[in-house]
């Protein structure tokens, strides 16, 4: 094609000509440019061969770091589509007091480096792949952490810089902690991780496996070098999943100068025991849901929970906790509860028992099974807790639960102990000497005032034995060993229980009637119903001594016609009991006291005592014994064992009884009558 004149007679050029030339012209300057970078990319290699380039990384992370650092395998550079330095088996080493040579050995990992920073002889990198690495993390019990990485000191006395590193991705890694104390806690395995900037921080994310059960964490943290370096506080805030439990933290953690600081705030939620499986086997017993928040501050070796709040299966404690870490561990904690029930804790568990074995033993009131005084923490602690209503299975319902607990080098002391239960109140001390080369002896002092004697009845008894009446409780004993067997047959004190205007009724009243039925036709021959007998008073006073007690008299009831007193022996280390009772017309009443009986026996293990009576009363035996085994046999101390002796020695001289060790007062005129076998060896007779 031949050009054209413009219109001013030029000739005009073709627009293909001009493209033709201006690809020309571009494929020269990137032939140029190509030629250029492989110039430098061969003349980076010649002057950054991987052995030099090993040294310039190793220097570089040693000086950061102050950990030695070193690639034991092979090292390659690529070029394209960026500089990344590939090495296998590379090692970071530990501190001087570590327990092994190296902190993190890798079987590969791939840096990627910054070119600028590269042509100026220095490593700077900008993300790092690792994979299959092994971590120790430990700590040397005084306050030191392996992972606390300080550059090393430069010649003219400045630090060197720590390393920045852009993006960081581990896989498969294995991470143990040891604790200088303990020895190694576990393990973790990191299944994933990824770190990436994002604006002023970096975001997160991670997959790993505790025990059996993998987690997922999510959130953002300050970024890495900052960690490293060690210039201030470093921020975080991380959420962590898995199959029934979630836990939050946000916070700061003080690095370099301020580490060992940590200011955050954490919340967690379970609801299976099993995401608690692998770090205690006794959360199984936990009443779920569990919830817990709290603003944790650590400073030095002091933590501390503050505005701590833990739900157990919607039961709330509130408060705040300290432990003091370090050779002087203490733990101190005040915390206060609306509502708390422990039969929660045994939530879905089944209470039927399996059928006992046969076995020619009988079972023992007392078992052998070791209290726990061995799980007691060694040391120092102070629990001040406040409970406005408490359940536990087997007891009352107590409310206005006060306690302060604190355990010390070999003691423990519960003081003060104070509720209320049944109407009444109750106070007392617990005081546990655990020295070392001795059994535990324990003291306890507990005083109960007013307690409703129907109340306890229905929670013991299922409310068949006794209406109305007040109860109150004096104990005060010195005990030795380790198991309730133990404890028992070492018992040494008083105990006395006093109780006034109670009725019995239903089984325990028609007891009492079968033994004094015609007196009570006497008083009252017009009514046609039975109505419950009324004690008016029962004292029942315990002088033991090395777990025996020795009843002389110290155990009266008085109704409003008889009185009944008792005598034998209470024997806890043999846990057996030998009482004799024997009932007596109260004076000015026109009573016939040949129609009493004249002497009840009760003897046999203390589970399941065995009722005989005085052939010469006038009472069915055979009837009695069909109440004994409606009752389980313990009703049949109902009337008897709160007895009382005449206008003369009844409650009152019972509660001023003299104890074993005295001798008992009697006049000329009173008889003593031989008992009856087995109660013919007893070393004091009967009035």
């Amino acid at each position: 094609m031949k050009a054209r004149a413009g219109p001013s007679g030029e000739v005009a050029t073709p627009v293909s000509s001009v493209w033709r030339r201006g690809w020309r012209i571009a494929g020269i300057v990137l032939a140029v440019v190509v030629l250029l970078v492989a110039g430098a990319l061969v003349a980076l290699r010649r002057a950054y061969p991987p052995e030099r380039l090993a040294v310039l990384l190793s220097e570089q992370v040693t000086a950061s770091t102050g950990r030695a650092f070193r690639i034991d395998g092979d090292l390659s550079i690529h070029l394209l589509p960026t500089i990344a330095v590939k090495a296998n088996d590379i090692v970071l080493g530990n501190v001087e007091w570590g327990s092994q040579p190296d902190m993190i050995r890798l079987r590969q990992a791939a840096f990627e480096v910054s070119l600028r920073e590269l042509l100026d002889g220095r490593v700077r990198i900008l993300s790092v792949d690792m994979d299959d690495a092994d971590v120790l993390l430990e700590s040397d019990g005084a306050g030191q952490f392996n992972w606390h990485l300080a550059p090393r000191q430069r010649t003219g006395g400045t630090r060197a810089e720590g390393i920045a590193v852009g993006r960081i991705s581990v896989s498969n890694a294995r991470i143990t902690y040891r604790d200088g104390k303990k020895g190694v806690l576990d393990t973790v395995t990191v299944d994933t991780l990824d770190i990436r900037p994002q604006g002023e921080r970096e975001s997160l994310s991670a997959t790993f496996t505790l025990g059996s059960r993998q987690w997922k964490s999510e959130g953002e943290i300050g970024h890495v070098g900052e960690l490293q370096a060690g210039k201030g506080e470093w921020p975080f805030d991380l959420r962590f999943t898995t199959d029934g439990a979630s836990v939050s933290a946000a916070g700061n953690m003080g690095t370099g100068p301020r580490a060992g600081r940590l200011e955050a705030s954490l919340s967690a939620r379970l609801d299976t025991a099993a995401a608690l499986s692998e770090f205690s086997a006794a959360a199984a017993n936990l009443p779920m849901p569990v919830e817990a928040s709290a603003t944790l501050l650590r400073s030095g070796d002091e933590w501390r929970a503050e505005s701590m709040r833990l739900s157990l299966g919607g039961q709330t404690l509130t408060g705040q906790v300290s432990f003091h870490a370090g050779p002087s561990s203490r733990l101190d904690a005040d915390l206060s509860a609306a509502a708390f029930d422990l039969a929660r804790w045994h939530t879905g568990k089944g209470t039927t028992r399996p059928p006992a074995a046969a076995s020619a033993h009988r079972a023992q009131f007392f078992g052998d099974t070791p209290l726990p005084f061995d799980a007691l923490p060694q040391f120092p602690m102070q629990i001040a807790l406040k409970v406005e209503r408490f359940n536990m299975p087997g007891t009352p319902t107590l409310s206005a639960l006060n306690l302060h607990w604190v355990s010390e080098a070999e003691r423990l002391t519960i003081e003060p102990l104070s509720f209320a239960a049944a109407g009444g109140e109750v106070r007392g001390r617990l005081s546990v000497a655990l020295p070392r080369n001795a059994p535990p002896r324990t003291d306890v002092l507990m005083n109960a005032r007013s307690l409703s004697v129907e109340t306890l009845d229905a929670q013991w008894g299922g409310g068949s034995h006794f209406k109305g009446g007040r109860a109150n409780l004096d104990l005060k004993l010195a005990m030795t060993g380790r198991t309730p067997r133990s404890l028992a047959a070492s018992s040494t004190g008083d105990v006395q229980l006093t109780m006034r205007d109670v009725s019995l009724t239903g089984k325990a009243a028609a007891l009492d009637r079968d033994i004094v039925a015609r007196l009570l036709e006497m008083l009252v021959p017009k009514q046609g119903g039975r109505p419950d007998l009324v004690v008016q008073c029962a004292v029942a006073r315990l002088p033991l001594r090395n777990g025996v007690a020795v009843i002389d008299r110290s155990i009266a009831m008085e109704t409003s016609q008889l009185a009944v007193t008792a005598s034998g022996e209470l024997n806890l280390a043999k846990q057996t009991i030998e009482l004799a009772f024997r009932p007596r017309v109260k004076k000015g009443l026109d009573l016939n006291p040949g129609s009493l009986v004249q002497l009840m026996l009760v003897k046999g293990p203390l589970e399941k005592p065995e009722l005989s009576i005085d052939p010469k009363g006038t009472v069915r035996q055979a009837a009695n014994y069909g109440v004994a085994a409606a009752t389980g046999g313990l009703s049949l101390l109902a009337p008897a064992l709160l007895g009382g002796e005449g206008e003369s020695r009844g409650c009152d001289s019972a509660a001023k009884a003299p104890g074993a060790g005295a001798k008992p007062q009697t006049s000329a005129a009173s008889r003593s009558p031989k008992l009856p076998r087995p109660f013919s060896g007893l070393r004091q007779a009967l009035p």
